[in-house]
């Protein structure tokens, strides 16, 4: 694999693991811990610690999948319940939850697509 692209796939796990992060660090500081959303964000650790730790090369894509789908999932499945609008913020919209969601699922469709091409290579 050539440097630069071990560099821009390094980044993007760094990336998308600091945006977990930030993640549950919003909700924790403002009290507000929610077992989906927390929940949906340790599955994506988990996936990026075991694919950095090269745990699962042969079946990368099958799990990266699988991951990046039961993030989507449980948010879809916390916006059915929750709804689009935080009550308990007078009513406003969801936007930094869509914002994390948005980045972390397209960066992590590019850490696929980048890693998935090295594999056929």
């Amino acid at each position: 694999m050539p440097k630069h692209t071990a560099t821009i796939l390094k980044i993007l796990e760094i990336g998308i693991a600091l945006l977990q992060l930030f993640d549950i660090l919003i909700h924790a500081v403002t009290d507000q811990l929610e077992i989906l959303r927390v929940t949906s964000n340790m599955i994506i650790l988990l996936w990026l610690a075991i694919a950095a730790a090269g745990k699962f090369n042969g079946k990368f894509l099958q799990i990266a999948m699988r991951s990046v789908g039961a993030y989507l999932i449980l948010n879809i499945t916390f916006l059915a319940l929750e709804g689009v609008r935080n009550m308990e913020q007078g009513g406003e919209l969801r936007v930094t939850l869509f914002l994390l969601i948005v980045l972390t699922t397209a960066l992590s469709a590019l850490l696929i697509c980048i890693r998935g091409r090295q594999a056929s290579n």
